[in-house]
């Protein structure tokens, strides 16, 4: 089998009741999920489907697809390098795993393991809020069937951060899982066009001891990306779970959190961080080393599917991420998906699709219809 093609659609999506401001870049906002779609065909007839999640059209053309077409998509370790050169158009290997499992006959979480075929979810916020609004959401999300939120915190004072856990718990009682991130990690790259505030490690420390009288499963990017020490002393001192890595890049990054013990949980993105190939030795090096792994969404689409395929498959993953924030809700957040994959009330898990590869039928006229 040999790659004849890489097309990429570059998709506009529908707009939202109203615009969303993401607590990860202050100042920002948006009013559609867009999304970028990547078709690899080949001289089989068997297409894979996936999505660079965060764009990168220009890079497929000019430096994936003459590097690719004529080649097996099996070989994806031949492929390393000219993936490591692209950054986010990383998901273009995504579509390579779809042929994959296609030419297979099997679903790509049992290729690489298939420990479990449902995986717990939990709805993600997207923005910041006040106590008062999240004690209504989150009860909401509960009653959705949802098993766990994330609430987004970096508000001024550490005491407004704490008052809004305190009304959420308050709000769905002890049973209930409760995650937060507080995105300290996000720069370089993430625009901040508005100041927000900058943890050192006294108030990272003091809210994390907080967090452990509230029951709070972990605490997310707590301090800065680079802050090694910083991070393993943190870990190191607290009960609370310590999560991050999501931008994070390349192997040897991983291997450093891991190595230093900077957080109990890695969260590995394949749009951000290294292909799924790659990925994939970073969770077993997490699990190697007893520590759990949650890679991050995907940025939605085929992204988080591949992400689901990839909590399915390994044995040290407690959640997948879904951003489920009215009005950027988890079926939005899928939007060009044929179907959108659902929390189920009766478990709170998400069923990964059955069909071989990503198991996603792709609706190639839907997305020329809604190419940007």
């Amino acid at each position: 089998m040999k790659i004849t093609d890489i097309e990429t659609f570059v998709l506009k999506g529908p707009d939202m009741e109203r615009p969303v401001y993401p607590a990860w870049a202050p100042g920002t906002s948006k009013s559609s999920q867009d999304g970028v779609v990547v078709k690899v065909s080949t001289d089989e007839g068997i297409v894979g489907w996936g999505s660079p999640g965060y764009g990168a059209s220009a890079i497929i053309e000019s430096w994936i697809k003459p590097q690719l077409v004529g080649k097996d998509p099996f070989a994806l370790e031949q492929f390393a390098p000219v993936f490591r050169g692209a950054n986010a158009a990383w998901g273009v290997e995504i579509a390579l795993w779809d042929i994959i499992g296609k030419a297979c006959g099997q679903p790509v979480y049992k290729l690489w393991g298939g420990y479990r075929d449902r995986v717990p979810a939990y709805a993600s916020f997207v923005e910041k809020s006040t106590p008062e609004q999240r004690a209504e959401d989150v009860p909401a999300r509960k009653a959705e069937g949802w098993p766990a939120v994330k609430l987004r915190l970096h508000e001024w004072t550490m005491d407004e951060d704490i008052r809004q856990v305190e009304a959420v718990r308050k709000a769905v009682g002890d049973d209930f899982i409760i995650l937060v991130d507080a995105n300290q990690a996000q720069q370089p790259g993430t625009p901040h066009p508005d100041p927000t505030p900058v943890w050192d490690y006294r108030r990272a420390l003091q809210t994390a001891r907080e967090l452990e009288q509230l029951g709070v499963y972990w605490l997310e990017e707590p301090l800065a990306r680079y802050d090694f020490d910083g991070l393993s002393r943190l870990t190191a001192s607290v009960d609370i779970l310590i999560a991050g890595g999501e931008n994070n890049r390349g192997l040897h990054e991983y291997r450093w959190l891991i190595d230093q013990n900077c957080y109990d949980v890695l969260q590995p993105e394949a749009m951000v961080g290294e292909t799924m190939s790659q990925i994939r030795k970073a969770c077993a090096y997490a699990e190697m080393h007893r520590k759990l792994c949650a890679p991050h969404h995907g940025g939605g689409g085929l992204g988080f599917v591949a992400h689901l395929h990839l909590c399915a498959a390994i044995p040290n993953c407690p959640f997948v991420e879904v951003f489920h924030d009215p009005p950027l809700t988890s079926d939005i957040f899928q939007w060009y998906l044929p179907e959108p994959i659902r929390v189920d009330p009766a478990d709170g898990c998400m069923a990964v699709p059955q069909g071989p590869g990503l198991g996603i039928d792709i609706d190639e006229e839907f997305l020329r219809a809604h190419s940007a």
